[in-house]
């Protein structure tokens, strides 16, 4: 079964030519699409996965105004812009569409299925007790630090050699797939470190790629042979001093048509942190969502695009691959300079003002949501399951994620810190407060969505709700019986249901 839908636009029809069973082929010419489209239930609505141009020149002002109708990141043209009329190069534009070098139909079909594929991946292999196992030598000290952090210092010699390996899964790659590659890690001295990608088949090593140097600090592109079994990631030094070693992140390329999502952004502090999100302008006028996803213990990447994506409104994606899975957004001035830089980016390209701002989240992603309110002045906010002290919750070493102890809070807690001491707890926990004292909730108001019995931060939302009290807050809260993994599908509803809501009184009642 075809995995995608083409619908190609041009003179010339490829059916014929792009013979491949991941793709439904469509086609039609610029003159007919009206006509193709007019035996929808809905013109305006994009039927296909993808919509294909062919031709080098295209003057077609009906094309131009039906792709500012259709979903961003949807299309896909060939021809040099400057053979197309002024009104379709600033729809492409706008639209995020994507230019291909490939001109030939089976190049083209291939280029689709290899970097406009559906879904996310990518997942992190972390230097933790169970993932890393590292080479044992007397002259070399390890210390762990949680799950995020295994610090090793010596004297690592003149040439690279092993300090130890990472475990690794053969499903990380399919063949000749191509991931991205990074590691993050500290170092001090000239201590140096490699990563070698070590590929095996029928027992024998197939395959030895590399990663050393200015790469370590970089994406860098690690291709999986035709035919694999099973792969190893040795871990190698040299020099002397100490390697802090946290994770090796892999995603699987786009070749330059975004991270995980076509169309998603990557961007990095001076200090090595990522900052990932992912804008899409809507398919229609309102206010700006910007939306923090919650904790991702094993997988990286964006949620909620659907629900947000059929409201139709603008949207901003942050998650946070820091840690075991995130640590709240936040972090040192640069690292929040450049979630405010996104937010006000995406805020410029929709124009909208402060007050058509409404900012989203649910668990770790509700305390990014609520703190960087403070930081735009957004005072509408749509919460689900609120986590609020970070010190107090940061501090509770045995606590179960899933039901397991991974040690994430304190890993977040070094993160944020640089050391695991309960006397940051008090100015952890008045970072949030801090930060909503700066609003001023002059049109706000904030949708919120709990669970009765919620172990992870319910004995904080009393205060929260009593602040909201005496702000004259308005909240409409929904509560729900369960724990805070609870009720996945009731809160992902409330969500959407509440940011729709809020978006109308925005758009067309005014304020109170």
């Amino acid at each position: 079964m075809a995995q995608m839908s083409i619908l190609q636009i041009g003179e010339v029809d490829w059916t014929d030519q792009v013979q491949n069973e991941n793709l439904d082929w469509h086609y039609t010419t610029s003159l007919d699409l009206p006509f193709l489209l007019a035996r929808q239930q809905d013109p305006s609505f994009l039927a296909y996965t993808y919509v294909l141009l062919t031709d080098f020149v295209i003057d077609s002002t009906v094309l131009s105004r039906q792709i500012r109708e259709w979903p961003a990141y949807r299309v896909i043209y060939l021809g040099n812009t400057v053979g197309f009329n002024r009104e379709l190069q600033q729809a492409l534009d706008d639209r995020g569409a994507f230019y291909f070098q490939e001109k030939k139909p089976a190049e083209v079909a291939d280029r689709i299925i290899r970097d406009l594929y559906l879904g996310q991946a990518g997942f992190p292999t972390r230097f933790s007790e169970t993932q890393f196992l590292p080479v044992k030598n007397y002259r070399w000290q390890l210390k762990r630090s949680g799950r995020f952090s295994t610090a090793i210092d010596g004297d690592f010699g003149a040439d690279y050699q092993q300090i130890g390996t990472l475990k690794t899964f053969p499903g990380d790659y399919q063949p000749e797939q191509e991931n991205l590659v990074y590691c993050d890690y500290e170092q001090t001295g000239d201590a140096e470190l490699a990563l070698c990608f070590v590929f095996y088949h029928n027992g024998h090593l197939q395959q030895l790629q590399m990663i050393q140097g200015p790469a370590m600090r970089r994406l860098t592109a690690i291709k999986a042979p035709a035919s694999y079994q099973d792969y190893q990631i040795l871990v190698l030094a040299k020099g002397k001093g100490t390697l802090d070693l946290h994770n090796v992140h892999q995603r699987r390329s786009r070749h330059g048509l975004g991270y995980f999502l076509p169309g998603g952004s990557r961007d990095m502090t001076e200090d090595g942190q990522e900052v990932l999100s992912y804008f899409n302008p809507g398919t229609k006028k309102g206010p700006l969502v910007v939306l923090f996803v919650g904790t991702r213990l094993h997988v990286e990447g964006f949620e909620m695009m659907g629900p947000l994506s059929d409201l139709g409104y603008p949207y901003l994606l942050l998650t946070d691959p820091r840690a075991q899975g995130g640590a709240f957004m936040v972090g040192n001035e640069e690292y929040e300079g450049l979630i405010k830089e996104k937010i006000r980016s995406a805020q410029e390209a929709v124009r909208v003002t402060d007050d058509e701002l409404i900012l989203a989240g649910y668990s770790m992603g509700s305390y990014a949501a609520m703190y960087y309110a403070g930081q735009v002045a957004a005072d509408h906010l749509v919460l689900a399951k609120p986590i609020i002290n970070l010190g107090t919750f940061t501090a509770k070493g045995d606590f179960a994620h899933s039901g397991v102890n991974h040690d994430w809070i304190l890993d977040v807690r070094y993160l944020l810190t640089g050391r695991l001491d309960r006397s940051d707890t008090e100015r952890l926990n008045q970072k949030l407060w801090h930060s909503l004292d700066q609003l001023t909730w002059r049109n706000g108001e904030v949708s919120l969505f709990t669970t009765t019995q919620d172990e992870y931060d319910g004995e904080s939302l009393p205060k929260l709700l009593e602040y909201f009290r005496h702000h004259h807050v308005a909240v409409n809260r929904e509560q729900m019986p369960g724990y805070h993994e609870d009720q996945v599908e009731a809160m992902v509803e409330f969500l959407q249901k509440e940011i729709g809501r809020q978006a109308k009184v925005i758009k067309q009642e005014g304020w109170r």
